[in-house]
């Protein structure tokens, strides 16, 4: 048997991705944050970052987005390494749910915590209980950790974050239910502008694909060599990616691609083989569950050509 190391070449990727690109045409843009509206649904990039060897990638590997709820994947990490895993999940649940990424419905008719943290609401739950430790470093802390990860800082993109505060309703709404309910505790506004910064953070494939890698090879980045996050923070991660990243379309990914990922409505997948590499792929036309039409035909395709199904779940 041929090694994968072996298979993965740039020309595999060209491949893939002339093929995933077409599929393009069966999505929509992101609109309900407008500012995402303007990104041209041509765009296109696939990475992948092996564990010990250079990363391969293929199309508009430069182009920048905003990490939207992939940055939730660093938000959560960071809060397990900073407070406990059982004292972040006093706060959130662990729990896949069929409602959409922004819904309020489960916590309205159950008074009970978000049923996980890649929801919205969990999301900003996180964003409140890393809010009250560290109040204003919050950013610069979380920020410190994702460069540690991928190794550059590439700010936020200010347009989005100003346009996601404008249309916000749903998640204003969200975080105030929650702390009429005792779920939240703080000023709403500052936690919601940590939670929209985060969201509007900029990223290409190639960081998604490092953030990946340093999930698959156990918490050690790829860029410095640095053990960034424990064991049990990499199996939280592991599966809850397998079980809610994709909202609900989490269980079809399983099956199509077989692998961790964690989505975000700017286009972005990050996807994990553990042991193996990381992958980030970028395309901003989406399904009708708000998941990149060709990201996930690509990851698909990658899948099936390195034999990868079901490694990570």
């Amino acid at each position: 048997m041929e090694n994968q190391s072996d298979l993965l070449n740039k020309q595999l990727l060209n491949d893939i991705g002339n093929i995933a690109r077409v599929t393009s045409a069966e999505g929509k843009v992101a609109s309900y944050i407008p500012e995402l509206s303007r990104m041209s649904a041509e765009l296109f990039s696939l990475s992948c970052q092996p564990v010990d060897s250079p990363m391969v990638e293929t199309g508009d590997c430069g182009q920048f987005f905003t990490m939207q709820s992939m940055a939730k994947i660093i938000s959560l990490a960071f809060a397990i390494e900073q407070f406990g895993c059982e004292n972040v999940f006093r706060h959130v649940g662990m729990e896949a749910s069929a409602d959409s990424f922004n819904s309020l419905m489960r916590i309205e008719m159950t008074s009970s915590k978000p049923s996980n943290p890649f929801m919205n609401a969990g999301a900003i739950a996180v964003c409140s209980l890393i809010f009250k430790a560290y109040k204003e470093e919050s950013l610069k802390r979380i920020t410190d950790f994702l460069k540690s990860v991928i190794g550059e800082e590439n700010g936020f993109d200010e347009k989005v974050f100003l346009s996601e505060k404008r249309s916000a309703d749903r998640n204003r709404a969200l975080a105030f239910f929650m702390k009429s309910m005792g779920l939240l505790h703080g000023d709403v506004e500052a936690i919601l502008d940590l939670y929209f910064t985060l969201c509007s953070l900029r990223c290409t494939s190639g960081g998604l694909a490092k953030i990946g890698a340093m999930i698959a090879s156990g918490g050690t980045s790829v860029v410095s060599g640095e053990k960034l996050i424990a064991n049990e923070t990499v199996y939280t991660l592991l599966g809850l990616m397998s079980s809610c990243g994709l909202y609900n379309e989490s269980g079809e990914f399983a099956v199509r691609v077989g692998l961790p990922g964690k989505s975000g409505v700017s286009g972005g997948i990050l996807a994990v083989v553990p042991g193996r590499m990381g992958i980030g792929v970028f395309s901003p036309a989406l399904n009708a569950k708000g998941n990149s039409v060709a990201g996930i035909r690509a990851l698909e395709l990658l899948s099936e050509k390195l034999d990868l199904r079901g490694l990570g779940l």
